[in-house]
This record gives structure tokens, C-alpha cells and sequence, in this order.
């Protein structure tokens, strides 16, 4: 039954192929109403190379081993001119009055189409509709279901010597075809991106060589080879030009292809028409690009039981749509067409949607990457002077890569707003800080105190509300093993910032990068490290209006250099949280929680006293598991109750089913979680005291020393 399931579609295939030959008459396009630039010295090579095999075969012979009249061509253009070249092969058939016969790529042994970027489309869309998305007209997408079938045994699960017999059956049915067209008209057979053809796969290259050597004296096979461009081939431009993930090393496939194909014909280009002849490509590009939106469309379209008739009228050219962004797109053009069309119509169970409901989700969909994709555009753009930028260029946080606020942050209220004051206002209004020479920006601004206490968080809510390009420094982004580059690096910082001015340069654990110099046992690297970040950050060429900020943050800022304190001078300590604070915190930690009645926050916050904020969170967690571990004790008691009874398993509780916090969780958890910073330490008080020195708001006065220390 199988066997003769195969022969009947392997016949299917043969008749599918032999339908889509295209005879003279047929081809709308000649050397003479070429649409594109053609150079007169390609025109005159591909004749002279197809003159011999086509209308002068009895007179082999004499040229069989001369490269330039082999009947095997290899027409080589640039990245784009996949459309170019088929359209000069049916130009070159009608100049000779033969047929003309255009194989895909995907339908020769070895080529297997590559799954979408996104693992879930890998999953969903089956084998053969993700090789018919390569397939530009009805007719090759009809070749690809005769001969994979359209349910049943799917080409996936086939082995790799099925695989092999089946690549050989579609060589054997092409030379077939061509053998039976070549006897009443010449015939040229035009397989599509050839090169796919060679992506390491040795049998597959063996099965085509054999079949193109066996072809009659009248078949001249030409094969279409586009030369990638490295630039473009990072903008993954959609159509035949996204299915370059797979490479061998270039001359074992230059290699192959010389061997199949040893007459190469590329096509010159002329300087003068350079021009109109790149923007003809790239208006073929664009249509690739929308051939294939509109097949990822369809198969999302299918399996979700949705249908949109005029499908093929919809043009999409400015976007490069995956299976997820067009899972999306679909579930706002179903949510507008429900929304505009109560009695929806719904034909072969099938729920009917009209184009103007895909527009109106493509546009949602571009409307949210031109938002998304604005700030990273310009850090693009942005022309680096050296490597070291080129590489710190990667540690700018866009805004939107944070998302913390300021109202994720409960309590330090006077610390945000002076954060408001000192960086954000600049950067949004530097109008108001134009007149006079006392309001120049500020230069920098030290966060200190405490382990846990959102020193951190209070730097992602100034990247995220300031507006700015947010530079996050650490030694493992500004060091080198070799000598003499981390001064190179900590001078691209300030170059690079000054670049994408407005900006902020935060430095995390400050006192491990610009601790105090006179350490007797500091590497002399890190101390010329320090000295370069000094006179970057404020020294003789540093501009005074310039619009960069360095925020820092540590829990030890007496172990900071006295240079690097003058250089910060707003330092601003973020200390434990008193009572009142720490219910503001917990009902900031706590707002999307489910909480019974009884939960009493200011009690919680009086039993919590000398908890940081980070503290208060793992308490609050502590809390939220109780709930889920009577939820996992409950499952337990249930399945050994069932199995001694020999009753079926009762299924498994959802998130549904746990309980809101009450106040006894709370209780729980206060015994579980206990401060990691104690009010009493050493660490806390010489804080205090270094904040009393030299933090703002401090007394300022310092203790004489007497004689004897």
C-alpha cells in the first residue's frame, strides 16, 4: 500500500512538473523588452554559451570539453537578484524558442528549509508549510502536497536513507521530464538558488551530478547563484534571502558548484547604471519580503481556523513578520473584526476576517517596534572612534530595557527627590540650566549606606524615568590582560557618553573600582586605572556644560579616595527605614498580592524593626510560600488517600486555588527571616559617622585628634 501510495505521487509530481514547463509563446519577456539593466556583454555570453548546445548539439563532440560551451551554466549576480535572474532565463528561452522548465531549489536533494528564529514556530507549523513558504505560485506549492502528502506520514519522520530515495526520485522524475520535453523543442531548465543544493551534503551533491550528466545533448541546466553580501545578509530582508543560516566553508562550495557547473557566466555591473539597476533589486527584494509575510500569514491563518480571502491584495514591504509577531498581529485583527462585525461569518468552520482587520493589527504591530526600536536606532547610528567604544557600546541600557520606576520603589522620599532634582531635570529641561555658570550639571552624585537598603534600584529608576543612555560600569567591562588597555577603556567611557550625551555612567560597588591609592598591596595597572577614570570625569578637557552624570553606589564610602569624593559632591545616604517607611515599602512589595482582611501592614512593620527593604521582600516571600506548601501537603494527603482506597488520582491544584495571605504568614515568616544588617555593627557605625563628615545633612565638624591614638 505504501509503495504504491509513492508511485501514485511521484507520478503526481512527474504530471505537476510537466504543467509548469513554459513554452515560447508563453514568456512575456525577451532581450529586447528587458525590464532591468542587462549588460550587452552577458546578453552575448549566455547566447555564445547556449547557442552550441541548443541548436548545434550533433557538433558535441568538437566542444564537450571546453568550459565556456559546457551546457551545465552557473549565472552568478549579487545578493537581490534572484528574480533578475530567473527573468533573464525565460528572456534567453524565448531568444532560442525553447521551453523552459524552473525548478525550485527546494525540490532537489539536500535542501531543507530551516525553521523560523523563534523556537514556538518550530513546534507549530509542520514540514511541508514551512517548505512552502519558499515556494513563490500556486503551481510549485501544489508540487511540494503531491509529493509530501497532505496528512499522514510527515517528511520529518522519514530517515536519513528515505530521505536519500526520495531526493533521488525528484532528480530521477526531473531528467525524466526533461528528457520526454527535449525531443519535439530544446529545452532550458533553470534550477533556483543552487547553491542551497551544496550546504555539505555530499550525497545530495553525488545524486545531481550523475542526474544533470544524463540529461539529453538538447537541455542546457542553468543554475542560479545569488553572491551574499555580509552587510545585508544582517538585515535578514526576508524571502529566499533569510534561508542563509546554513554555510559550509566557501571553496569546498565554490568547489562543488565549479564541478557541476563549469561555465560561469556573472553579470557585469556598469557604473553608470549601477544605481537604477540596485534599486530594481531591492524593489525584488521587497517583494520576496511580502511573498513570505503573506505564506507566514497563511499558515498562522490555518492553524488557528481563520480565513481572510483577499489575503493576496494585503502589500507588506516594511516588515520582516516571524510566526510570534504574526500570532500577535491576528489576534488584533480577529479582536477589531469581532469588534466591527457582530455577526461575524463563519464558512467551513472557519471564522472569516477581512483585510482591513490585518491592516489594523500590522499597524499595531509597527507602531509598537517604531516605539520600541527609536532609542536603540540612534545608539546604532551612533560612530564610534575605537574598538574599546565599539565594545562598551553593548553596555548602554536603553530605558525601556529597565522598567523600575520610582513608584516601585516605597519610602526615600527625600532621596528621590533630590535624584529629581540633580539628574533628571537636567537631562529633561536643559534650558533651565543654561544661564550662568553656578547651574552647570552636576558632575556626580554618591549613593551610600547599607546593604538591601535600594541604592540599586533607585539607579534603575533614574535610568528609567530620566530619559537619558544609561552606561553600567563594572572593572570586567573596563580591564584587560594586556597592558595599557583599561586606561584605553576607562577613556572610550567618557568619550563614548559624551557621545550619547545626555547620559548617566553608574558604577556599582564604587569602592572596588576607586578605592583609596596609598593601598600598599594595589597592582600599579589599577592604580594608573584610577588616575585615567579621575582625569576623564573631571579634568583639564572636560567640558563643563557637557551633559554627563556619574552615579555611584556603594556600602563602604570610607573606603573611597579623597579625589573621588570631591568629584561627588552630592552624596546622599539611603539608610534602614524607619517604622512609617517600612509599611510604605510592604505596601509597594505587597500591591499585587492577595491579602485577607485581617493582614494588619503597620503591624507588620513595627514587628520588622531594622529590616531593609530587601529584607521586607524576602519576608514577603517567606509568606507567599506558606500558602503554596499547604497547597503541595494537601496534594500529598489526597493521592495516598486515593491510592489506599484504589480511587484514580484526584488532579493537581492551580494558582487558583491558593489562599490570600493572612497575618499568621506574616507572624511565620518574621521567624524565619530575620535582618542581615544589625544597627549596632561597625559597619553601620562608621557609616553614620562618615555620613555626619561628609554626607548632606551632616554636622560637618570633625573630632580632634588628640597626641596619643
Amino acid at each position: 500500500m505504501l509503495i504504491s501510495t509513492r508511485r501514485q505521487r511521484r507520478q503526481t509530481f512527474k504530471e505537476k512538473l510537466q504543467q509548469g514547463i513554459l513554452r515560447p509563446d508563453d514568456i512575456d519577456v525577451s532581450f529586447e523588452s528587458f525590464p532591468y539593466y542587462l549588460s550587452e556583454t552577458t546578453k552575448k555570453v549566455l547566447i555564445a554559451s547556449t547557442l552550441p548546445n541548443l541548436r548545434c548539439s550533433k557538433f558535441g563532440k568538437y566542444f564537450s570539453s571546453l568550459p565556456t560551451a559546457s551546457p551545465r551554466i552557473l549565472l552568478s549576480g549579487p545578493a537581490g537578484s534572484e528574480i533578475y535572474q530567473e527573468t533573464l532565463a525565460k528572456a534567453l528561452a524565448k531568444h532560442f524558442g525553447a521551453r523552459l522548465l524552473i525548478v525550485d531549489s527546494l525540490l532537489l536533494p539536500g535542501v531543507q528549509a530551516p525553521p523560523p528564529k523563534d523556537s514556538d514556530s518550530v513546534k507549530e507549523v509542520p514540514r511541508r508549510e514551512s517548505v512552502s513558504t519558499h515556494a513563490i505560485g500556486e503551481l510549485r506549492l501544489e508540487v511540494l502536497i503531491s509529493l509530501y502528502g497532505s496528512g499522514g506520514d510527515d517528511i520529518d519522520s522519514l530517515s536519513i536513507g528515505e530521505l536519500l530515495e526520495v531526493a533521488t526520485n525528484i532528480c530521477t522524475n526531473v531528467e525524466q521530464v526533461a528528457t520526454n520535453e527535449s525531443k519535439s523543442l530544446p529545452l532550458i531548465v533553470f534550477l533556483k538558488d543552487i547553491e542551497k543544493v551544496m550546504a555539505g551534503n555530499p550525497d545530495a551533491y553525488s545524486v545531481l551530478k550523475s542526474k544533470l550528466a544524463n540529461l539529453p545533448e538538447n537541455v542546457v541546466v542553468i543554475g542560479s547563484h545569488t553572491q551574499l553580501d555580509n552587510r545585508k545578509e544582517k538585515d535578514n530582508l526576508g524571502g529566499r534571502l533569510h534561508d542563509r543560516s546554513k554555510e559550509t566553508p566557501k571553496t569546498m562550495k565554490q568547489l562543488q558548484l565549479s564541478r557541476i557547473f563549469p561555465n560561469k557566466v556573472t553579470m557585469p555591473q556598469d557604473e553608470a547604471l549601477l544605481s537604477d539597476w540596485k534599486q530594481q533589486f531591492e524593489r525584488d527584494v521587497e517583494t520576496l519580503k511580502s511573498q513570505s509575510n503573506i505564506v507566514t500569514i497563511r499558515s498562522v491563518l490555518k492553524r488557528v481556523s481563520v480565513d481572510c480571502p483577499d489575503l493576496e491584495s494585503l502589500c507588506i514591504k516594511d516588515l520582516a513578520l516571524t510566526t510570534e509577531s504574526v500570532d500577535k498581529v491576528v489576534g488584533w485583527a480577529v479582536s477589531h473584526h469581532l469588534m466591527h462585525f457582530s455577526d461575524a461569518l463563519v464558512k467551513d468552520d472557519k471564522l472569516v476576517i477581512s483585510t482591513e482587520s490585518l491592516k489594523n493589527g500590522l499597524n499595531i504591530l509597527q507602531g509598537i517596534q517604531n516605539e520600541t526600536k527609536s532609542i536603540k536606532k540612534s545608539l546604532k547610528d551612533v560612530v564610534t572612534g575605537n574598538e574599546f567604544e565599539k565594545k562598551l557600546l553593548a553596555d548602554v541600557i536603553p530605558p525601556s530595557d529597565i522598567g523600575v520606576t520610582f513608584d516601585d520603589i516605597g519610602a526615600l522620599e527625600n532621596v528621590k527627590d533630590t535624584l529629581k532634582e540633580l539628574v533628571m531635570l537636567p537631562l529633561q529641561r536643559p534650558e533651565l540650566f543654561s544661564k550662568g555658570q553656578l547651574t552647570k550639571p552636576c558632575k556626580g552624585i554618591l549613593l551610600f549606606g547599607p546593604p538591601g537598603t535600594g541604592k540599586t534600584m533607585l539607579a534603575k529608576a533614574v535610568a528609567t524615568e530620566a530619559g537619558g543612555n544609561f552606561i553600567n560600569i563594572s572593572m570586567s567591562s573596563i580591564t584587560s590582560k594586556w597592558f595599557g588597555e583599561g586606561e584605553k577603556y576607562v577613556k572610550a567611557v567618557f568619550s563614548l557618553a559624551s557621545k550619547i550625551a545626555p547620559s548617566v555612567v553608574f558604577v556599582d560597588e564604587v569602592d572596588s573600582m576607586l578605592g583609596r591609592r596609598e593601598n600598599p598591596g594595589e597592582h600599579e595597572a589599577m592604580r594608573k586605572m584610577k588616575n585615567e577614570f579621575m582625569v576623564n570625569w573631571d579634568g583639564l578637557r572636560t567640558k563643563e556644560k557637557e551633559r554627563v552624570l556619574v552615579l555611584a553606589a556603594t556600602n563602604r564610602p570610607f573606603d573611597l579616595d579623597e579625589a573621588v569624593i570631591r568629584r561627588l559632591p552630592r552624596r546622599l545616604m539611603v539608610n534602614l527605614p524607619d517604622a512609617q517607611n517600612r509599611e510604605k515599602i510592604l505596601r509597594v512589595v505587597l500591591a499585587k498580592e492577595d491579602l485577607e482582611p485581617d493582614v494588619d501592614l503597620e503591624a507588620v512593620a513595627n514587628m520588622t524593626n531594622g529590616y531593609s527593604g530587601s529584607d521586607l521582600k524576602n519576608l514577603c516571600v517567606a509568606a507567599a510560600h506558606l500558602p503554596i506548601r499547604e497547597i503541595l501537603e494537601k496534594e500529598k494527603k489526597e493521592r495516598s488517600l486515593a491510592l489506599a482506597e484504589n480511587r484514580p488520582v484526584p488532579e493537581l491544584y492551580c494558582s487558583t486555588d491558593i489562599r490570600p495571605l493572612k497575618m499568621e504568614d506574616f507572624k511565620h515568616a518574621h521567624e524565619q527571616v530575620c535582618a542581615s544588617v544589625s544597627s549596632e555593627s561597625t559597619n553601620m557605625s562608621e557609616l553614620l559617622q562618615w555620613n555626619d563628615l561628609y554626607g548632606e545633612g551632616g554636622s560637618r565638624k570633625k573630632t580632634c585628634l588628640s597626641y596619643f591614638v
